[in-house]
Parts: structure tokens; sequence; C-alpha cells
């Protein structure tokens, strides 16, 4: 969440930032209620002086009417401090709800629109595959291949869902390995940061975790990625499935304060994402493109809040080079206001060219948060001089299902089956390494 008094102080800017991302909040409720919290709050620490204070006199009094009137006194403002405490909670309370819902102020070279048709196309990377053959779309290769079977998968646990088979299996584990491979080698990070321009910022590498996939629904909240009703919960506990590894990634340093010399904390999580896809019926049915369940190798990292830009570029690059590296046309974009998410400050998307959808699809993000997650859970750094600061947090997408899209879909052949990317070759059986079949 924002800091209150930020938001009093650039009142203009975070109602601005209200608007652009279509939220709903009354800005000017909230500070109304901030400042009868505060007035409250002065109130409770007077009564709580004055009342310590009689309490203090009632011990050092000898004389019996004057240690009565003493006593009744501080009745009297034990009452009063009880009936203000009371309003102070409730005040708190509102205006925490309020607090909660305001989102993240945008950078201001963020694009201002209302939708995904109003996001920037910054760059685009390689050429658009040629066919001498009608490409066609990866369900139809998937299923035909018996890479891919839907049907069963309904029968089993409804609409939405898919058993991946044989080849398609082994590619998506190589997929997995080799974003892991090239992420946790901080010589290749160091040619990446060179090649982007970005020769001062860390090599360090990305260290692996397996998240938990149940996240505590205060610490969901906390972190702002609780998303209504998208969010699966889990029925008579205290949990929630996460949509993507980052959800159990980001609180990782909950409740910690790290030392500036040991930033930043770079890390590349591995989990199945959970989604209801509530609003979306009869959108990309076909195939494994959305589903209630896949799964993703994602980042997380953790930075002072002067690195947290830089340090998204850098992920950026990793991202497009990770890309490049399997020679999959891409373009890059830089998100609008309105087609961000509320903890966003900045966020672009790698959108791969599909050549069965005769489409541009997103299939990997990146956003830099700037502190709106850590504030809830306290996660915070020490600098030099001893000041105390919340991190800064960034997350994005290594490879989830829909890299498998492309390749299936830009390196299909005109007899069905799919060519092999070559830098996934050594993670792959010796009989698929030329060919999927």
């Amino acid at each position: 969440m924002l800091d209150i008094a930020f938001i009093r102080e650039n009142t203009d800017r975070v109602k601005e930032a209200v608007r652009a991302k279509g939220k709903e909040v009354d800005i000017e409720a909230l500070l109304s209620l901030d400042t009868k919290r505060r007035a409250l709050q002065t109130r409770v620490d007077t009564l709580r002086a004055e009342k310590n204070a009689a309490s203090a006199k009632i011990a050092r009094c000898t004389d019996a009417a004057e240690r009565e009137k003493s006593i009744a006194a501080v009745t009297q403002v034990k009452t009063e401090l009880a009936a203000v405490q009371e309003e102070l909670r409730t005040v708190t309370q509102q205006r925490d709800e309020l607090l909660y819902a305001v989102p993240n102020v945008t950078d201001p070279a963020m694009p201002v629109g209302a939708d995904e048709k109003d996001n920037v196309v910054l760059r685009t990377w390689g050429e658009k595959p040629s066919f001498d053959f009608t490409p066609r779309e990866h369900h139809e290769i998937a299923t035909e291949r018996g890479w891919l079977d839907t049907q069963k998968a309904a029968q089993v646990s409804g609409s939405r869902f898919w058993y991946l088979k044989g080849a398609l299996v082994h590619l998506q584990w190589a997929l997995h390995q080799f974003a892991l491979r090239m992420l946790t080698d901080e010589h290749h990070i160091a040619q990446v940061a060179q090649h982007a321009n970005l020769g001062h910022v860390s090599t360090a590498p990305f260290e692996p975790i397996l998240p938990p996939m149940m996240i505590r629904r205060e610490v969901h909240q906390a972190i702002h990625r609780v998303f209504g009703d998208q969010t699966y919960r889990v029925e008579g506990e205290d949990l929630n499935l996460v949509a993507s590894a980052e959800h159990t990634m980001a609180p990782y340093h909950m409740e910690e304060i790290i030392d500036e010399s040991e930033l930043p904390k770079r890390y590349i999580g591995y989990s199945s994402a959970f989604r209801r896809e509530a609003g979306t019926y009869g959108k990309d049915m076909k195939g494994f493109f959305r589903g209630h369940q896949f799964e993703k190798t994602e980042l997380e990292s953790f930075t002072t809040a002067e690195d947290g830009a830089d340090e998204q570029r850098l992920i950026v690059a990793l991202q497009e080079d990770l890309v490049q590296q399997l020679n999959l046309h891409y373009r890059v974009v830089q998100v609008c206001t309105g087609d961000t998410g509320a903890p966003d400050y900045q966020q672009f998307d790698i959108e791969t060219w599909m050549p069965g959808q005769n489409a541009y699809r997103e299939t990997h993000t990146s956003d830099y948060m700037t502190d709106y997650q850590t504030r809830g859970i306290r996660s915070r750094y020490r600098q030099k001089d001893g000041t105390v600061r919340y991190l800064h947090t960034n997350d994005a997408t290594a490879f989830a299902g829909r890299t498998l899209i492309a390749i299936i879909e830009q390196y299909q052949t005109a007899k069905g089956t799919v060519r092999t990317p070559e830098v996934l070759r050594p993670f792959l059986p010796s009989s698929l390494r030329t060919e999927l079949y």
C-alpha cells in the first residue's frame, strides 16, 4: 500500500493514478478519516497520560476524602478512554479499508490509456516465420500428436484443465531447466547487462527456490495479490492458492531488515499457478492458453529504492535474452495505466508471435512495484547511515505454458511435427533433440 503521508503530500498525483487505473477510491474521504484518526490518537495519548498521573496521585494520597475524589476522576478518565479507543479502532479500520484500495502511483513514463489497445510497442525482434503451408494452432498439433488431452481432463476436473503428455512434457521441463541454468549463471547475467548498457547493475545470480503453493490470506492481502473472484480459497482454512510463484516469494523477507550490502536479493521460483479465470467465459477455450492450473517459473527481486528501476530494465533484458535464444519472434510492449495492475509502478510485457492465431500474445510480464508490497509486510533494509527503508520489489515471468505454444506454432512443420529449438536440445532425450513428434 501507499504511505498515508505520501498521499497527503501528493494528493493530486494519487487521484490521477486512481483515475488512470480505472479505480474508484474517495481520496478526500480517506484523508478526512486519517485526520480524524490522528486527532483521536492524540486524545487517547492525552487520556492515558491523565490516567497514569491520576493513578500515581492515588498511590501518594494519604487523605481518605482526597483519595476517593482521585479514584472517581480516574474512573471517569478510564470510561472516556475506552470510548475514544473504540472510536479510534472503528475510524482506523475505515481508513485502512480505503487505504488498501488506493493503487500505486505510476511512472510518469507509463503511457496513459484505458486498456490493452493503448499499450505501446517499443521494439520487435526477429522475423515472423514463413511457411509454405497454412500454419495451425497449437491445440490442433498437440492433440493430433497425443501431447494434449483436454477431453479426459474435462471428465476428471472440468473445463480449462488439461493433461500434457509425451514430448510436450519433456519440452516444458527443458524450458524451465534452461531458464534455471541461464539465470543462476552470474557470468551470463553480466553479459546480458553489458549488452543492455546496464553494466553498472549487480550481476548477482538468481537463487533457485521452490515456494509454497498456498498462502495465508492476511499475507496474500498485504502484498496486494488477492484478485477477488479470481482467487481460489481453501475452504475451512486461512489459506489461498497462489496464482503465481511470486505470491509466496514476495513475502519471503517479511518482518525482516536486510543490510543494504546484501542487496539485491534475487530468486527464481517454480510452482503451479491456480486461477479461476472468472469473467473469461468462452475466451481462449481451445488448448492450454488460458486455464485454471498451469506451471510457471517466476522471478522475484528485492532492491534498494534507488536500484529498483534499473533492476526492472535488467529483468526485461534477461527475459528478451531467453526468448531470443529460443529464436522466437516477439515484441516488447509498455503497458498503459488502464491495463496495468494496482500495485504496478511500471510494467512491460513480451508478446510472442503465434502464427496459428495470426496474432501476438503475451508470454512474459515484468512488474516493478516500488515499496507498495513491502510496506504491508514490513520488508525493509538498513542503509549505511543506519536509515531503515522499505525494500523495492520486481517480479517477472521466466517461462510459463504460453512459451510452449509459441514454440509449437513457430517451429511447426508441414507434417505436423515440431522442430526443436537448438538451445533446448541438451535438456531433452536424444530422440527429441531434432524434432518433437
